[in-house]
């Protein structure tokens, strides 16, 4: 019995690392993980590049959110709509680009989009920056 246990946990192992070689999906990437596996080059000026792609661009997760059948989003224990799961990824990605505080981060935010960020909205932003990246 225990030879068997071994022998499967053996060629999962293998089989897993044979795809990874091979560049097949080993397992599903996260909408998180895939903000930051996002290769755009870091800008000389940081601020200036995530104001014009914030909109429309880049770092318009609500046109990556769109299309998902999932309403609710489950990020750091707390449930996010569409829209506020969208700041979190948003925080989580400017904070890889390199963006100072999470202050700022929001600053920036309200002049790229010309909207006032709610409490629920701005705690969604600082979650996702908080949580992106160790500094």
């Amino acid at each position: 019995m225990l030879k068997s246990i071994v022998l499967a946990g053996f060629i999962l192992i293998t089989a897993s690392t044979a795809l990874r070689a091979q560049g097949g999906p080993v397992a599903q990437q996260s909408p998180a993980d895939s903000a930051h596996a996002a290769a755009a080059p870091v800008p000389a000026n940081i601020e200036a590049y995530v104001r014009s792609q914030t909109k429309g661009g880049e770092l318009d997760f609500t046109k990556f959110l769109a299309p998902k059948k999932q309403t609710v989003f489950l990020h750091g224990g707390n449930m996010y709509s569409k829209r506020d799961y969208a700041l979190v990824l948003w925080g989580m990605r400017v904070k890889a680009l390199g963006l100072a505080s999470a202050e700022r981060a929001c600053a920036v935010y309200t002049a790229a989009t010309n909207h006032a960020l709610t409490p629920a909205e701005k705690q969604a932003l600082v979650s996702g920056f908080e949580s992106g990246t160790r500094d």
